[in-house]
């Protein structure tokens, strides 16, 4: 378990390693334990307790971390502690692992030391109505779980939350472990539908470490393993597979935020047939109601389905049937249908810059370079965001070794939006055309020389005339300094 300050500095910031050089100082760690692999000791902070800090090392260093405060992460507080570890080692009580302290206490012992723990921690006698997993001898049974979820679900700290799920997802594991996928299964299935169930727009902002996000993603990575598991119990699957379903849908309501990431393809992958006749069922009464993004998002859902069950042609035919104008536009052009996808593209997506230039690119990289330019000429021609795509047409005429009408296209766009950038292109494709010396003269004159004042002075400066940029500088309301 060696470690380095540089180990330390490798996995954090520069200001979070001085903060944390600090608090080592002037001695912020207190009550040091190492516990095998484990080091473990509070920390002075802003708040009046104290942070609770803990470092998993292994032969390559530092496995995991973690720390009460609200930042999270690899904090200062977690560096104190390590810079701790690495310059005074001898600070930290070493105690044999838990299961080595535990079975070497009488079972009176054992009852007196919970009866002293909740004592000092009342909150912990929640603990005693939870099941114990695959070791417990009762009957596996749910409902404390369920308690236990929704109580943690009504926390403020985001990382608190995702504790206690993590939590109930690691017994959920020693269930599958045990070859329980059945109970697993349901804890799963159980920690993801009541997190579900309180989701709010208001989560995004308050989820920022992706604490709970990350619960979420083992939720549905366990319930892959669970449904592997189970084939004959159609009732369960079908209720594992309506929460994946509604996270997936979940997901896209929020606009694709990777909420439980793995869920769609497990549904896509572990859904029979028969199973997924209901999920399109209830996908395609989704459809009915959504917009542009939901609707690709839906579509490309069904259409990942076909695909992953060797039915590509009709997955084109989903798209080409139900799919937005973009999916319907992009598929033709891999089709090789080049002038529908055109047409699509020139009559929906005029008000979209981006997907404008998107569009030009695939037909680029499709080896239709020529339609890329009659498109790009089109969109200019009859298109509100004409004078955007000056560019695009100068960049490509430059790669493609076509440097008069990469000229003329640059100039347009300089005479419009006037840049030091534009400039110096201008003057690298004219010297090798051999016309910039006629040509510089008709640039400066085309600038606005108070409006544009400051970049008028960054040209004068760029070819060694400092006496006109003062000249420039000069004038009576020249706008120097001034971003435009």
């Amino acid at each position: 378990m060696s470690l380095t300050e540089s180990d330390i500095r490798s996995h954090t910031d520069p200001a979070s390693f001085r903060r944390g050089l600090d608090y080592y100082q002037r001695g912020a760690i207190f009550d040091a334990v190492r516990q095998g692999d484990e080091l473990r000791a509070e920390c002075e902070g802003s708040q009046y307790e104290p942070y609770r800090v803990s470092v998993s090392l292994d032969q390559r260093g530092i496995a995991s971390y973690r720390c009460s405060c609200p930042r999270g992460g690899f904090c200062k507080h977690i560096v104190a502690m390590l810079l701790t570890w690495v310059h005074e080692p001898g600070a930290f009580d070493v105690i044999p692992p838990l299961d080595e302290l535990l079975a070497e206490r009488s079972r009176e012992e054992l009852v007196a030391l919970v009866k002293e723990m909740i004592g000092r921690r009342p909150e912990l006698a929640r603990l005693l109505e939870l099941p114990l997993g695959p070791v417990d001898a009762r009957p596996f049974d749910p409902k404390p779980f369920r308690k236990q979820v929704c109580r943690a679900l009504t926390r403020e700290d985001a990382e608190e939350v995702a504790r206690e799920l993590e939590q109930v997802c690691q017994t959920a594991e020693r269930y599958l472990e045990a070859g329980q996928p059945v109970a697993a299964g349901d804890l799963y299935a159980l920690v993801m539908d009541e997190t579900l169930r309180r989701m709010g727009d208001w989560w995004l902002e308050w989820e920022e470490e992706g604490d709970i996000f990350g619960a979420l993603h083992e939720c549905a990575d366990g319930l892959d393993s669970c449904l592997e598991e189970v084939a004959a119990d159609e009732a369960r699957r079908r209720s594992w597979l309506e929460v994946l379903l509604k996270a997936k849908l979940e997901d896209i309501r929020l606009g694709g935020v990777d909420l439980a990431l793995p869920a769609a393809d497990v549904v896509i992958e572990r859904a029979t047939d028969e199973e997924w006749a209901w999920i399109e069922v209830l996908l395609r009464s989704e459809l009915q109601r959504a917009d542009d993004w939901r609707r690709e998002a839906l579509v490309r859902f069904m259409a990942g389905r076909r695909a992953a069950t060797e039915r590509e042609t009709e997955a084109d035919t989903l798209i080409l049937e139900q799919g937005t104008h973009r999916q319907r536009a992009f598929l033709l052009l891999h089709l090789g249908r080049l002038e529908e996808a055109v047409a699509i593209a020139a009559e929906h997506f005029a008000d979209l810059p981006g997907l404008v230039i998107q569009f030009a690119d695939a037909l680029v990289e499709t080896g239709h370079g020529e339609a890329a330019v009659a498109y790009i000429t089109g969109q200019m021609e009859n298109g509100r965001y004409g004078r955007r795509y000056d560019p695009w047409l100068a960049h490509h005429f430059q790669e493609h070794g076509n440097r008069q009408a990469a000229l003329d296209q640059w100039r347009k766009e300089f005479e419009a939006y006037p840049s030091l950038s534009t400039y110096e292109t201008l003057q690298e494709l004219a010297t090798e055309l051999g016309v910039w010396h006629d040509l510089r003269p008709a640039l400066i004159a085309a600038v606005d020389p108070i409006r544009y004042a400051s970049l008028l002075v960054d040209i004068a400066l760029e070819e060694g005339d400092v006496e006109r940029a003062l000249e420039i500088a000069r004038q009576p309301g020249a706008l120097v300094g001034v971003e435009r």
